[in-house]
């Protein structure tokens, strides 16, 4: 069984707290008409906040869920933004029932969840609304965590079923040689997704 030290994830959000946000929030944006006035996101694994601020920055509601509670401390910026991040420090495996959204954006936090990705993954898509969009990470078969019993690693069919009644907009695949956050080496097999739910 491969090993990997633990991830120290306050050290791990503090540090990323004041990185720009993800390219890929823009995507997500651009898929729908006129700005983000009302339109609402999950976001599973905010971490510092980076995405989540940035979403909020352009009129969307963010509920913003997360083990760590480092965003909590920047909620004050809520009062200089057109939307709402609307924090739940907690583990998203406890969410029975998620609220409707228009998109689910999940940066490299769903392969954590392990044997519980499918029962999360299920509410998430019963959350999204008829032409919302899902981004996310998924980890493939050829990751070096492949035979950890905490994360969840798919072969490309698997990955594919799990976005049956989705139109895929975007697929970027990494498979490289490259080094985790603590330094150590590993081999990212990375599926990242952007794909929206048909009507």
């Amino acid at each position: 069984m491969t090993t990997a030290p633990e991830i120290d994830w306050r050290e791990y959000n503090v540090s990323a707290a004041g990185r720009p946000a993800s390219r890929r929030v823009a995507r997500v944006m651009s898929a729908f008409p006129g700005d983000g006035t009302g339109r609402v996101v999950l976001e599973i694994g905010a971490g510092g906040g980076a995405d989540a601020l940035e979403f909020a920055r352009h009129g969307w509601n963010v509920f913003a869920f997360d083990l760590d509670d480092t965003l909590a401390s920047r909620l004050v910026e809520n009062e200089r933004m057109p939307g709402t991040v609307f924090f739940r420090h907690g583990d998203v495996r406890e969410v029975v029932e998620f609220p409707a959204a228009d998109a689910v954006y999940a940066a490299y936090s769903l392969p954590m969840l392990g044997d519980d990705l499918p029962v999360v993954w299920e509410r998430l898509r019963a959350a999204i609304r008829p032409g919302g969009v899902i981004a996310v990470d998924l980890f493939g078969d050829r990751d070096t965590w492949v035979d950890r019993e905490d994360i969840a690693t798919l072969s490309d069919g698997r990955i594919d079923e799990m976005f049956e009644g989705f139109d895929i907009l975007r697929r970027d695949v990494r498979d490289e040689d490259g080094r985790t956050f603590s330094g150590d080496r590993k081999h990212w097999h990375v599926h990242s997704i952007v794909a929206r739910a048909r009507r």
